[in-house]
């Protein structure tokens, strides 16, 4: 073979790799900018309206639930000087069923270093939208609403933290003030010293903790009370009985406002027993009479007058019993023989 002819088919070899490989490069790029469909797979514009991109590209992906259908195609200021920006978007022809009239487009981020991206919510019930028809889409980007409310937290937490350091407020002073750190060490201290008395089983809350005897005791105790709760809820014994009866509620009732009756009564005077508590001449003569009644008894018991001395002189009791013994054996005799004692004369003139 020639060595020309075989140069050329080596050459020619060459040129075949390198224009496949361009292809291939060619045929990516396409793929990759078509939104991950084939680079001449239909096409169709859909826009949406936003108040905040956020800095969304045109390039950016739109992905339907996730999946990448599409591309941003365009991203401008809308006409019309509204302040809004209008963003179109180039989708596969074959999600046009999905995207419908009740579909909506949000701001989205690819990962953590916030590249954007556009997500569209699959409709349900909506009429597909045509092309170029506008989108229903979120105001603005949620994520910088979000990051807003991190700045703004954070400068709330650096205005605490600098009243902290400030020594304002309780734990300000706690970190400032000495005498209020000293206050909370000794605080500190005796709780040490109550909870090492709690672990110990000398005092009754230490046996309280560490007793096994004297909680069974105490849940002994509990059961029991349990026991006679049920029992009054079942209305078995007197509170039971008391608890469900509502006739002896009643009666109860009425005879507390009996007793508050008279208790008002007696408050006011009304009666002997009120008159008793509240007439003070009254009072003073019963007073009167309870002291001579104990002078009186003070006498008898001193032998003084005919009643004291019958109380106290033992010959006088003895005497008069001798003589009412004596007056029972007349008394008898006559009774037996009044002839004895009685004689009638009768004499005519």
């Amino acid at each position: 073979m020639d060595r020309s002819k075989a140069l050329t088919w080596t050459e020619l070899r060459v040129g075949l790799v390198v224009i496949a490989s361009l292809f291939i490069l060619a045929a990516t790029v396409l793929y990759i900018g078509g939104g991950g469909g084939t680079p001449w797979a239909r096409k169709y514009t859909v826009r949406a309206l936003m108040s905040d991109v956020n800095g969304l590209k045109p390039g950016a992906p739109v992905r339907l639930g996730g999946v990448e259908v599409g591309t941003v195609s365009k991203v401008e200021l809308a006409a019309g000087g509204e302040g809004l920006v209008e963003v179109a978007m180039k989708l596969d022809r074959q999600v046009q069923g999905r995207v419908t009239t009740t579909s909506r487009a949000a701001l989205g981020s690819l990962g953590l270093l916030g590249e954007k991206a556009v997500d569209i919510t699959t409709g349900v019930g909506g009429a597909p939208l045509e092309d170029g028809a506008f989108l229903s889409a979120a105001a603005e980007d949620p994520f910088k609403g979000l990051l807003s409310d991190a700045s703004d937290s954070t400068a709330h937490l650096k205005r605490i933290l600098s009243r902290l350091d400030a020594g304002e407020g309780l734990f300000g002073k706690a970190l400032r003030d000495e005498e209020l750190y000293t206050r909370m060490l000794d605080v500190s201290v005796r709780l040490q010293g109550v909870l090492t008395k709690l672990e110990s089983d000398r005092g009754p809350l230490g046996r309280l903790v560490n007793d096994a005897d004297m909680s069974q005791r105490m849940a002994s105790s509990v059961r029991s009370l349990e026991q006679v709760a049920s029992r009054v809820e079942k209305g078995e014994g007197t509170l039971g009985a008391l608890a469900h009866d509502p006739d002896m509620a009643r009666e109860l009732k009425s005879l507390t406002t009996s007793l508050s009756a008279v208790a008002g009564q007696l408050k006011q005077g009304e009666g002997t027993a009120g008159r008793l508590l509240q007439d003070e001449a009254l009072y003073e003569k019963l007073d009167r009479i309870s002291s001579r009644l104990d002078s009186a008894v003070g006498k008898l018991e001193d032998g003084h007058g005919t009643a004291g001395r019958l109380l106290n002189d033992a010959q006088l009791y003895e005497n008069l019993d001798a003589t009412a013994r004596d007056l029972r054996g007349l008394i008898k005799d006559v009774r037996q023989d009044p002839k004895k004692y009685l004689r009638v004369k009768v004499t005519l003139f």
